[in-house]
């Protein structure tokens, strides 16, 4: 994408010389940004807690790929990009969603990634993944007034559940609990069972879980390497 190049590296030029500036710039554009990623920053870490007792090898493997995912979301969705996101058309904003999600499926190492559908959705679902490699977005998503790293974290998100679907077909090397902790995952996805039959639910269903934390980390990594610039 040649032309959304241009728009990153000029971005990247145009916010060079406030660089220095740019705690202050974030915390002016992003006034909501707080609540979102407040647990990551005072230790209310309760995912990341969850994960560890889940044992050794998922909490060795809940990281892969994540380094790649945030060098692409730090390039992509840089300071100048997101200090003028708002200016951005539609189609741009679109474009670099696209591009972002394109780096993250080749930072899960997919073995099937057949692109990114925006559609309007319900209210309250910002996208979804049906294990057939493309992800649905809501595209509330791409819209001027969105936070950019609301975005990420949502592809991040919904393409960890890509690879996790992959990971129990035995496309990716899993340690064996894991994958039985996945596959089991996908059989008790109930919205309608009582918990007294299904205690995890959808938030604490471990595939939740590892998804979230997933698109949480990318955004946390991002944010502080911007504030602390």
């Amino acid at each position: 994408m040649p032309a959304i190049k241009e728009v990153v590296d000029g971005c990247k030029e145009s916010i060079g010389e406030s660089i220095s500036n740019i705690g202050d710039k974030i915390s002016d554009f992003f006034t909501g940004l707080y609540d979102d990623v407040k647990d990551f920053f005072t230790g209310n870490d309760a995912d990341a807690k969850a994960l560890e007792k889940m044992g050794l090898n998922f909490v060795e493997q809940r990281d892969f790929g994540l380094d790649k995912c945030t060098e692409a979301a730090k390039e992509i969705f840089n300071p100048g990009v997101i200090e003028n996101w708002s200016d951005f058309s539609l189609e741009q904003r679109k474009e670099l969603a696209g591009a972002y999600a394109a780096e993250v499926a080749n930072a899960f190492e997919l073995q099937n990634y057949t692109g990114v559908y925006f559609e309007d959705l319900e209210q309250g679902v910002m996208g979804y993944n049906n294990g057939d490699g493309s992800i649905h977005l809501s595209n509330e998503l791409i819209k001027a007034w969105t936070s950019p790293l609301e975005i990420m974290n949502t592809i991040t998100h919904e393409l960890r559940h890509q690879y996790q679907f992959e990971a129990v077909q035995g496309y990716h090397s899993v340690a064996d609990d894991v994958r039985k902790e996945w596959a089991t995952a996908q059989e008790i996805y109930n919205y309608d069972q009582p918990y007294c039959y299904d205690p995890w639910g959808y938030t604490y269903n471990p595939l939740e879980i590892d998804a979230r934390y997933a698109g949480e980390t990318v955004v946390r990594n991002v944010t502080h390497d911007m504030i602390n610039a």
